[in-house]
């Protein structure tokens, strides 16, 4: 049997001796030593008795043989066979002569289909050589009439033929249990490269996830610090007074972004000490809508409908794709520009759309930026859409639409939406959906 044509052994768990595992996964030592042992023993015997003769140096080499069966059947059989055949003109029945049912057992059992037929037509032959051998010797002998002979020659075609269905059955329960075995150690092989291959996807998801959000985080915070840090030169100059509100704005916005970035490299550490702030939601955006105002866009919020009970997913992207659409805003749209940020819950979903009067396109934007392309990502795992373009003549949109449940009953106790107008709303476009693609006006 080649190497190949066996199961791949289960190995047993580091730290711990199973030695009946150990027998199975080493066929080939195991057998070399029982049938090493049966040779020495076989020697002892017959120094100890004297019972010198042929039939030990037609043995010997017959063990030699059924050492190597299990390993290498195809050249066991054959070995097998000329030894059988070798000893016949000699010595015609020698105790290795019961070896070749072995062989024929393994050549069955653990052989590939040829060894498998070789067995069997080896088997059929040595029943046949040995059955006419013992008839013709009575028949040439004198003791046997030609009846006898013939009676003879049947009997022990039916003991050989008895003999070699008892092997071949027992055989084949042998391969099937081989099978059963290659397969469940190709399934538990599989299963595990299932698993590493569900950790590697788990890996790149979370990193994705990372990813995006270190760029809404990261963009919008530089943005407006360098936003501020470009006026307060200004200011320094004409309004000295007003410079350390300029810089407070700069160190506010430093220290938030700072307390996001350890929020959201925390899930990175595996210490015990690591402090996982809480992610952003819609109750934020006041916030972020005042933090973009310090940087110098005039922003109007309006928000129609309960936020508070949105799922921590939906709230959390609500809260990037609001963030990157200003930030995009604040960056692209160019000096004197205005934004509109309306967010409605209905019965059916959510919809956000963020509007400027910019000039609509940047043209320093290589249109290579994530911040869109992260925007449309988060949509579509929350089952939405998102469509972004310049509007017609100038300005930009971004409208997403987030599919959700029946809102909860507003109760009496209830906050009511909240919205905030310090600014006047930019200039509104109908919500046709029909908004032209166009590259990202993001941060390269």
């Amino acid at each position: 049997m080649t190497p190949s044509s066996h199961p791949a052994p289960v190995r047993p768990e580091r730290g711990r001796r199973d030695p009946f595992r150990w027998v199975i996964d080493h066929p080939g030592t195991v057998d070399a030593a029982v049938f090493g042992a049966a040779a020495v023993a076989l020697l002892g015997f017959t120094l100890l008795t004297g019972a010198w003769g042929w039939w030990l140096p037609a043995t010997l080499p017959m063990l030699g043989a059924a050492a190597v069966c299990r390993t290498r059947p195809g050249l066991g059989v054959a070995l097998m066979a000329a030894f059988a055949l070798l000893h016949m003109p000699l010595v015609p029945v020698v105790l290795g002569d019961a070896l070749t049912f072995y062989a024929m057992f393994c050549a069955i059992a653990y052989g590939r289909p040829l060894v498998h037929a070789l067995g069997i037509v080896a088997g059929v032959v040595g029943a046949l050589v040995q059955s006419a051998y013992w008839a013709l010797h009575a028949l040439l002998s004198g003791s046997s009439s030609p009846l006898e002979a013939l009676v003879t020659l049947i009997g022990l075609l039916f003991a050989g033929t008895v003999a070699l269905v008892a092997v071949w059955a027992l055989a084949n329960l042998q391969r099937a249990r081989v099978q059963q075995m290659r397969l469940v150690a190709e399934r538990a092989e599989q299963a595990e490269r299932e698993r590493e291959q569900r950790t590697a996807l788990a890996v790149a998801g979370e990193r994705s996830r990372i990813a995006r959000e270190m760029h809404d985080v990261v963009a919008h915070s530089l943005s407006v610090i360098i936003a501020q840090a470009d006026g307060g030169r200004y200011v320094a100059s004409v309004r000295p007074e007003q410079a350390a509100d300029v810089l407070a704005t700069i160190a506010d916005t430093g220290r938030s972004a700072l307390a996001d970035m350890r929020s959201l490299l925390g899930v990175l550490r595996q210490d015990d000490e690591t402090s996982y702030g809480p992610q952003p939601g819609p109750e934020m955006l006041e916030e972020l809508v005042a933090r973009v105002r310090t940087a110098g866009l005039d922003v109007d919020l309006h928000v129609d409908g309960r936020l508070d009970d949105l799922p921590r997913s939906v709230g959390t992207s609500l809260f990037r794709l609001v963030q990157e659409a200003l930030t995009n805003t604040l960056k692209h749209a160019g000096p004197r520009a205005t934004a509109a940020v309306r967010v409605r819950r209905t019965a059916g979903g959510l919809e956000a759309e963020v509007i400027d009067d910019g000039q609509g396109t940047d043209p320093a934007s290589d249109g290579q930026g994530h911040g869109i392309t992260g925007m449309r990502e988060r949509m579509s795992v929350l089952g939405g859409t998102l469509q972004a373009g310049p509007l017609p003549g100038h300005g930009f949109r971004v409208l997403a639409r987030i599919p959700l449940g029946a809102p909860a009953s507003t109760s009496p106790s209830a906050p009511p939406p909240s919205s905030s107008s310090s600014a006047p709303a930019a200039p509104s476009a109908p919500p046709s959906p029909n908004v032209p693609p166009h590259p990202e006006r993001t941060l390269p």
